[in-house]
């Protein structure tokens, strides 16, 4: 037992066979009803009441009845409902009564829910026996309650109540005419069912994992050695169980898989798998199924797939509903034809169910097929081209590499393409997942090689050393369980994947060593002793991998990953820009503007495409085009298929967005995409920096967002327009380090009696005026400052304390050091911790952050200025107010919210000090203009 953290109550993990647990399910059921009906009336769904029936003689739990309108008697749909612990599917206590109940009384649907799932079946289609995914209408996720008792938890009940709306509203579109019957795909809902089979079997393992390793301290050193031969960090909680017992699932729902695929493929060689109905004990589950497992390994081998590990003991417990859970899976693969199923499917129920919180750890999240054959269809270009995939998880990239392949030459055989594909994983689990994925394409060869390295991509080099290619071999692992020795290649043609966004802080915790991260840099930045890029800490794990790729990319090689977008525009990114920009043509960066590539990732990402060269004039002269897509990649790229017809419908389509891309030199628009070509030399030089003669990064995330306006600004101001650093000096207020000391009001001046030296200055007047200092935009309520408005004085303290004896200022520092200020990094690194020198007033104040209105600020009267505002100075004088006034211009809040920074919230906008100098500006004001807007001034 434990305790339900919102209502304390006693949660019991149940069974079917716990008859203590049904108290609940009447109340449960009442509540339903009652949503059912609410939602019915709020919305105006032009269906009856719904209505719980009575318990009938046989006591079996009441299901609800909702009538086809509010004066019909006519039944509509019958929905019967269980407890959580239920399979939505569950055949004698859901499905077959659902079923009875709705033909008794004629109704043309039934639905069958556990609280968690809703699904919905037609009576018709179910009394003629079509196959399950046919009698299926629609499933509708509810919830993730495990105990009714918590039913009005909000947490649960309103996810139900949305997953009943979406309910009743298909109902009533399907039911009156407006939508048909939708169809769902043979391999979704095969995948469906089984993420369902690994759901209800890992709920059951974990508690048997968890029990286990608090009470067998054998078990436990076992269990925590098997977890860190996953490269998983083991701490005890409950994340960890809860991955030990999806993998269990996992393992025994690839086992029986593939053996219903293998006995598809060999029917005449092995039996397909047969359970007795009345088997009830773990351990005669186990037996039977390692019967026919041990078969295929004595006459076949597959030792990969069928050789037992440590977690495998788990599977089998004497718990009888375990055991009719993997009964049931038995019988659902049974009824599907593995011969006619698509060759990607098991790869994509490998990676659809590795769980959730892992997949981000290891920064391995399901890339859609349409984004590896766009990928792919610019860097493979012919069938022998060496391909690399250095973080390649379950194999998605290499399988669909193959099949590019495998299209460009049918009469390729098998093992030949093998050879051409390279994977690398750092994790075990996802490395025997991309072996299979890839052997499976052909089956009739029992000796499979395919290359998935299980190592650190940053362990490998191209570097040849002592030893030449022996040291470079790699041991690989076939389906039958031989091992080979084979060196990975010096050189690729291509490199393709979605490499491991993971955070910096995150990287040590995945491999359990403090200093990997130190050591992943040292290997990735440096070719030898040549340091490739200067790529800053902060940056993700996919940084590196572009860096350590580039080692391995033959010349004229292509690389293609889909990554997070941010590199485009932190500071943190001109690392990366850098590196392809000196050692790359940068063929395409796309975008979408409609639709998250990752569904499940709460990261924004793109695909760029390169191809190393090492000529910089080549470089230079090269367009890169920023893509900007309007429409779903799945618009454009017709749905992946195993006809050769459609195959190459699809590749040719591919080959057609890809063409499109390239074609167009110039700015080029429609209603699905935009290109917006920009010479690579023009990339180098807006992120060069002329005077520290280095690359300081430049915001290429405007070229792909932008408004339509600002490409034709660029575009007709190519001549006119330039970098406001070229026009204007620009430099950050005062940064105290200690505001508090340094700001006080001229009423705590004169409290404290300090002297008027250290908080007055000479004004061009010769008049004695105070510091007076804006501290942030919001001091002024115009655009000229008015300083009698400003609160604040700044000390401006010169001297060494032994010239200030006898001062009050004095006293003033030793009550600052009192208070530690002195201590502070920014004041600590000063020669004098209080120094503060006056500073001669800059005329134009621009802040540092925006909210939402456009700030300038004239500084007409000379104060003093906080580092919450930059400080610009024309370098011709006769320009102060054309600057001020264009700064307040339409264009220029346009730049600065394109070159500014979002990631504040609450909608604020920052520029740093490099985003204000890229401000595009009027490279001259002629005197016209000067004269008009002088005189504009003068009526102000």
């Amino acid at each position: 037992m434990k305790k339900s953290k919102l209502t304390e109550k006693s949660i019991r993990v149940a069974s079917p066979f716990d008859i203590a647990s049904h108290k609940t399910e009447r109340t449960a059921n009442q509540k339903l009803v009652e949503w059912i009906n609410q939602i019915i009336k709020d919305r105006h769904l032009p269906l009856g009441i719904a209505e719980q029936e009575t318990v009938g003689v046989d006591r079996k739990q009441p299901d609800i009845i909702i009538y086809e309108s509010l004066r019909s008697e006519k039944v509509l749909c019958v929905i019967e409902l269980k407890p959580p612990y239920f399979s939505a599917f569950d055949e004698a206590e859901l499905k077959k009564p659902a079923w009875e109940k709705a033909n008794k009384r004629k109704a043309r649907y039934f639905a069958t829910s556990n609280f968690q799932w809703l699904i919905w079946f037609s009576t018709e289609k179910t009394n003629k026996m079509e196959p399950e995914e046919r009698q299926v209408i629609d499933k509708f996720h509810l919830s993730s309650i495990e105990n009714l008792d918590d039913i009005e938890d909000v947490r649960f009940k309103n996810p139900i109540i949305k997953g009943i709306e979406r309910f009743l509203e298909e109902l009533v579109n399907v039911h009156t005419g407006i939508k048909p019957e939708p169809l769902l795909p043979i391999d979704d809902f095969l995948i469906f069912r089984l993420q369902e089979k690994i759901y209800r079997l890992s709920r059951y393992y974990k508690p048997i994992i968890r029990d286990e390793t608090h009470k067998d301290v054998k078990f436990s050193h076992r269990f925590k050695k098997w977890f860190i031969e996953q490269q998983w960090a083991f701490t005890y909680s409950d994340s960890d169980f809860e991955k030990a017992a999806r993998q269990t699932a996992y393992l025994l729902v690839n086992k029986i898989l593939f053996y219903n695929l293998l006995q598809s493929k060999r029917p005449g060689e092995l039996d397909p798998i047969s359970i007795p109905d009345d088997l009830t004990k773990g351990g005669l589950l186990q037996v039977n199924l390692q019967a026919y497992f041990d078969y295929v390994l004595k006459n076949i081998d597959y030792e990969t797939i069928y050789s037992t590990d440590f977690i495998d003991q788990i599977a089998f417990p004497d718990n009888r509903a375990v055991v009719e859970e993997i009964k049931e899976l038995i019988k659902i693969l049974k009824r599907y034809d593995f011969s006619k199923i698509g060759f990607d499917i098991i790869g994509r129920i490998f990676e659809r169910l590795i769980p959730q919180e892992e997949r981000h750890n290891l920064g391995q999240y399901f890339t859609s097929s349409d984004i590896v054959d766009l990928i792919l269809g610019f860097c493979i270009r012919h069938e022998n081209d060496t391909v690399l995939d250095p973080s390649c998880g379950a194999g998605t990239f290499l399988v669909r590499a193959y099949q590019h392949k495998k299209l460009m030459n049918l009469r390729k055989p098998h093992q030949e393409i093998l050879k051409t594909l390279w994977g690398v994983d750092i994790a075990k689990f996802p490395t025997h997942l991309a072996t299979i994925n890839l052997a499976v394409n052909d089956l009739s060869v029992d000796e499979n090689y395919p290359q998935i390295i299980n190592d650190d991509f940053f362990n490998l080099s191209p570097i040849e050393k002592i030893g030449g290619e022996e040291v470079r071999k790699k041991e690989l692992s076939t389906l039958s369980g031989k091992k080979v020795l084979i060196p990975y290649p010096k050189t690729v043609d291509c490199i393709v994947g979605n490499p491991p966004y993971t955070r910096q802080e995150e990287i040590a915790e995945i491999s359990g060593l403090e200093a990997y991260k130190e050591n992943l840099i040292e290997k990735a930045l440096y070719d030898e002793r040549r340091k490739l890029a200067d790529i800053s800490k902060r940056a993700g794990i996919h940084a590196y991998f572009f860096v350590h790729g580039t080692k391995f990319l033959k010349e004229g090689g292509r690389f293609g990953f889909i990554v997070s977008n941010s590199w485009m525009d932190v500071d943190y990114g001109k690392g990366l820009q850098e590196l392809f920009l000196r050692h790359y043509k940068i063929i395409a960066i796309i975008e979408s503007k409609v639709e998250r590539w990752f569904e499940d990732a709460d990261v924004n990402t793109c695909i760029i495409i390169l191809e190393k060269c090492k000529d910089q004039k080549e470089r230079d002269e090269s367009l890169v085009r920023f893509v900007y897509l309007f429409k779903p990649l799945r618009h454009f790229i017709p749905p992946a298929h195993d006809m050769w017809e459609k195959q190459k419908r699809r590749f040719d389509a591919i080959d057609n967005l890809k063409k499109t891309i390239l074609y167009h030199n110039d700015f080029y628009q429609n209603d699905e995409l935009r290109i917006y070509p920009k010479k690579q030399s023009e990339l180098w030089e807006e992120g060069f920096d002329v005077e520290s003669g280095k690359y300081t990064g430049s915001k290429w995330g405007k070229y792909l967002r932008a408004p339509e306006i600002f490409f034709k600004i660029l575009e007709k101001g190519k001549d006119k327009l330039v970098p406001l650093k070229e026009i204007a000096d620009i430099r950050r207020g005062f940064t105290t380090g200690a505001d508090e000391f340094f700001y006080l009001t001229e009423t705590e001046i004169k409290q404290r009696g300090i002297e008027k030296q250290f908080w007055t200055h000479k004004d061009i007047d010769g008049k004695i005026v105070p510091n007076r200092i804006i501290i942030g935009p919001r001091d002024a309520d115009s655009i000229v400052i008015n300083p009698e408005k400003l609160k604040k004085i700044v000390l401006l303290i010169n001297a060494d304390k032994s010239e200030l004896k006898s001062k009050k200022i004095l006293s003033y520092i030793r009550h600052g050091e009192r208070r530690g200020f002195h201590v502070r990094s920014t004041c600590s690194s000063r020669a004098l911790w209080y120094q503060l020198e006056y500073r001669e007033p800059w005329p134009i104040l621009f802040p540092k952050i925006h909210f939402d209105r456009q700030t300038v600020i004239a500084n007409k009267y000379g104060v003093q200025v906080n580092c919450n505002l930059y400080e610009l100075k024309p370098k011709k004088k006769r320009n102060n107010l054309a600057l001020l006034c264009f700064l307040l211009s339409t264009p220029c809040v346009l730049f600065k919210e394109l070159l500014g920074r979002v990631n504040l919230g609450e909608g604020a906008l920052k520029t740093e000090i490099i985003d204000i100098e890229k401000l595009y500006i009027p490279k001259d004001f002629s005197k016209d203009i000067l004269k008009s807007l002088r005189k504009l001034a003068c009526r102000s």
